[in-house]
């Protein structure tokens, strides 16, 4: 009969020659890897048990947890309280939490290298499992990050791009931003693994039995990990979690801006309650993050970044790229990049553009649908209907594209398909550079404004039925200086008048001026 903790006769058997603990008790064995696999972690009990208070599963939601409120209304707080005054206090904000983040990193590498194990845990970083690449999990995860870590298909970089000058080099930009990218990913990885490489050498066991993704790697074995160390631990916690909440109020701004920026373009007379909006949206989704604060939130955020936040953004990022290369055409989209920068981009861009970046795509969609499997959480299967809420919460983002299609489709049809889809598939007469001055630039190209075939008999009226102005007519228009279009929109349109693009707003400006000049 052996004492009520204490592990069985067969567990001691198992455990024979590892190391006891100082203390010198026979029952108190720290190190042995059989009984850290059969047993959960601490940090693994107390992130389900105290942090989530975790259900049985997602049939059994629960209520949202009070403490958990508390943090989520805080976070959305801090956020609110660094967009309150658009993009300039934004731009201000984002000099520290885009900073900030490597310096935290350089310490904590530091101090990750220099711990026993952390040899262990580079090693496993940089040491490739060629048969996981057979896994459809694997690319579709890489993807996914890929696209995570570089807001693509999000619409943040297109957002926060339509605040540079219009001849900004954005394809050094996106060389600039693409190396950055990687290198951040490279420098974090050495951190985790030194530190799980730590943390597999106190444990006794492999690198992979403690290394874990997701809300796992953020919230149990780094943390667990951090606790380990020799010196000042509280200290190594305080700067990581710092950290995570830096990163996460940084992804915010660009979220919100990109919100914010799409509706005020579609209606601009509700600039002037721009902070009200900013308040509002804050308020909402702050409501909308409520039920993650439930006893089975996680299983239902689990889904989400599954379903939502993953092929999701695959999709998005196909149909962008197809419509920009196929359908506005890449000859146009050249030119427009030649009026900015002086020059087309060269084959490499053409190909990735034109062939490969598509390809690549729909390869990983495709065979992320061939090897599907459900998702789960822990040892948690999720039923049909928990499945099933997955696919619509994918599905209410990416359905949003053919039924605008339709739409504009049905809005425009005139008794012929072929020249319905034509005609709203070419762009508007008043499509182009926001100022005129750049408007200039584009005119003196050698290629005219509009392709040849897009001139024909069917698209020579628009929905209006007026006939389109041509470039000399537009060059006629007496349009009134930047700077005091500044002036006079100032107080109106807040920061969105630091814009440049798109050509919308700067139109709805002159005509909202038009009584004044």
């Amino acid at each position: 009969m052996h004492r009520r903790g204490s592990p069985s006769p067969a567990r001691l058997k198992a455990c024979s020659g590892h190391r006891h603990s100082s203390s010198g008790s026979k029952y108190h064995l720290t190190f042995c890897p059989v009984r850290l696999l059969l047993r959960p972690s601490n940090g693994l009990l107390s992130f389900r048990n105290h942090v989530l208070g975790l259900s049985d599963g997602l049939d059994n939601f629960g209520t949202p947890q009070l403490h958990l409120v508390i943090a989520l209304f805080v976070a959305w707080i801090l956020v609110a309280g660094c967009l309150v005054k658009g993009i300039q206090s934004t731009g201000k904000v984002v000099y520290f939490t885009a900073t900030f983040p490597y310096l935290v990193l350089t310490i904590l590498l530091v101090r990750g290298v220099t711990l026993p194990g952390a040899t262990d845990g580079l090693k496993f970083l940089f040491t490739p499992t060629w048969s996981r690449l057979a896994e459809a999990k694997v690319w579709s995860s890489a993807a996914s990050q890929v696209f995570y870590s570089l807001g693509s298909g999000f619409g943040g970089l297109l957002t926060m791009a339509s605040y540079n000058k219009f001849n900004n080099n954005s394809q050094r930009d996106a060389v600039i931003v693409g190396l950055m990218d990687t290198f951040t990913s490279f420098y974090g990885g050495l951190v985790i693994f030194s530190i799980l490489g730590f943390m597999a050498h106190e444990r006794g066991v492999a690198v992979n039995q403690v290394a874990s993704s997701g809300s796992g790697l953020a919230f149990i074995a780094y943390p667990e990990a951090v606790a380990r160390m020799p010196q000042v631990p509280p200290l190594w916690s305080c700067l990581f979690f710092f950290m995570l909440m830096v990163l996460g109020i940084d992804s915010m701004f660009t979220t919100l801006e990109t919100i914010i920026t799409a509706f005020m373009d579609e209606m601009p007379r509700f600039r002037k309650w721009k902070l009200h909006m900013t308040i509002g949206l804050c308020v909402v989704l702050f409501l909308l993050g409520l039920p993650m604060t439930c006893n089975g939130g996680q299983y239902l955020l689990t889904l989400l970044n599954e379903y939502a936040a993953g092929l999701s953004l695959l999709f998005i990022s196909l149909f962008e790229v197809i419509v920009i290369c196929w359908v506005y055409g890449f000859r146009r989209f050249f030119r427009d990049i030649k009026s900015m920068l002086g020059a087309e981009p060269n084959y490499y861009w053409r190909i990735c553009w034109m062939g490969l970046t598509p390809i690549t795509i729909l390869f990983v969609i495709i065979f992320s649908c061939v090897q599907y499997e459900a998702p789960t959480y822990g040892k948690y299967n999720y039923t049909t209907g928990g499945i099933a809420l997955g696919w619509l919460s994918l599905m209410a983002s990416v359905i949003c594209i053919p039924i605008y299609m339709i739409f504009r489709f049905c809005r425009s049809y005139d008794g012929n398909i072929l020249k319905t889809l034509k005609r709203i598939n070419t762009s508007t007469d008043d499509w182009g550079p926001a100022l005129e001055e750049d408007k200039e630039k584009r005119r003196r190209l050698d290629v005219p404004d509009d392709d040849p075939e897009d001139v024909s008999e069917d698209n020579s009226t628009n929905s209006s039925g007026s006939s389109p102005s041509n470039v000399s007519d537009r060059s006629s228009i007496i349009v009134p200086e930047k700077e005091q279009i500044e002036a006079i929109t100032d107080t109106v349109y807040d920061d969105s008048i630091a814009r440049s693009n798109p050509a919308v707003n700067y139109a709805l400006r002159l005509k909202s001026l038009e009584s004044t000049f």
